[in-house]
């Protein structure tokens, strides 16, 4: 070897805790389990000596997980390697959080006393829903120097022989007896010209260590003359007189604390007043609503979906109850 050329001392798969075998990987397609690699690069010098270097941003950037096996070992189908950590929360529900996963810049320098420093790359894994519940073993991969190194093989003088297990857990779905129910009757009632309008709000929230971060909205929501942008009807019914009941969600407003508009659930003539709906903090919300509507009678009441911070999907139906005055929600 001469003066610049590159070598890796060390180059190491772990999972946090330095594990080497993880089920906190709900299979859902979102979710996501932190890996770390664990990596020492070295520069020769003129006078032949190894000196510890960081590694260059394309260096990190080129860094991987892949399957176990050769160089060019692909993922398993259905799996996924993502560079940065998304909004879903680490681990499984029942263990919490992992610790604050994802807060470190990529290519952190872990100082180690009397040790070489040694940088660390976090690297996430994804999983389909559909794939089969099966271990699988990941090594690391990464290009230095215009080398390809894995953690499994040997590179002129070195050998490395590490990787990691991954086991996915299938997600939970709740139903609706598992979530708590509030009814606000007095959201809104008054007179917009000759509409008179009385809405009432449902909030749900899930149990403790949950709570919901997308709300996907209804399968197929009934359509409606000049609904508003921000709710969809489940069902409607005729009251008397073109005064209609309709039960619906609101969604496209996944942050607490916006604002509601009598036409951000249907749009009448007239002064457009709010509609009180933060009494509860989550956004899974629906609505009843009486008021003047120039829609036919349907009752579609089809599947509202929702996803909590781990990824997982949770269905249920906005069905009606009490000659259609309330809200039922259903699993």
């Amino acid at each position: 070897m001469s003066a610049g050329d590159v070598q890796l001392k060390l180059f190491e798969i772990e999972l946090p805790g330095r594990q080497t075998l993880t089920n906190a990987l709900y299979a859902n397609g979102r979710h996501q389990c932190r890996v770390n690699l664990l990596i020492v690069k070295e520069v020769e010098d003129e006078n032949g000596n190894w000196r510890s270097t960081p590694l260059t941003p394309t260096e990190v950037e080129s860094a991987t997980i892949t399957g176990y096996g050769v160089p060019a070992q692909p993922l398993p189908s259905g799996w996924y390697c993502d560079r940065q950590k998304n909004k879903y929360d680490a681990g499984l529900r029942r263990s919490g959080v992992e610790g604050e996963e994802g807060r470190e810049p990529p290519g952190t320098i872990i100082p180690v006393p009397g040790i070489t420093p040694i940088e660390q790359i976090a690297r996430y894994m994804r999983v389909n829903s559909d794939i089969p519940i099966e271990i699988q073993r990941f090594m690391g991969y990464i290009v230095v120097g215009g080398k390809v190194y894995t953690t499994n093989g040997t590179f002129g003088t070195v050998s490395f022989n590490s990787y990691v297990h991954i086991e996915p857990t299938r997600p939970y779905r709740l139903n609706a007896a598992d979530l708590t129910g509030y009814q606000d009757t007095d959201a809104y009632t008054g007179q917009i010209g000759n509409n008179k309008i009385d809405v009432d709000v449902y909030y749900w929230t899930p149990p403790a260590g949950l709570n919901f971060v997308e709300n996907r909205g209804l399968d197929r929501p009934v359509q409606v003359n000049n609904e508003g942008l921000y709710f969809q009807t489940s069902f409607i019914w005729d009251s008397g007189s073109g005064i209609r009941r309709k039960g619906g969600i609101i969604w496209k407003k996944d942050t607490l604390g916006l604002q509601l508009r009598i036409d951000d659930v249907q749009r009448p003539a007239g002064h457009n007043p709010y509609i009180e709906f933060n009494r509860r903090p989550t956004i899974m919300r629906a609505i009843r609503y009486i008021g003047w509507v120039d829609t036919p009678n349907s009752e579609l009441k089809s599947a509202w979906r929702l996803w909590d911070n781990y990824g997982c999907e949770h269905v249920f139906y906005v069905d009606w109850a009490s000659d259609r005055n309330l809200l039922e929600l259903k699993s």
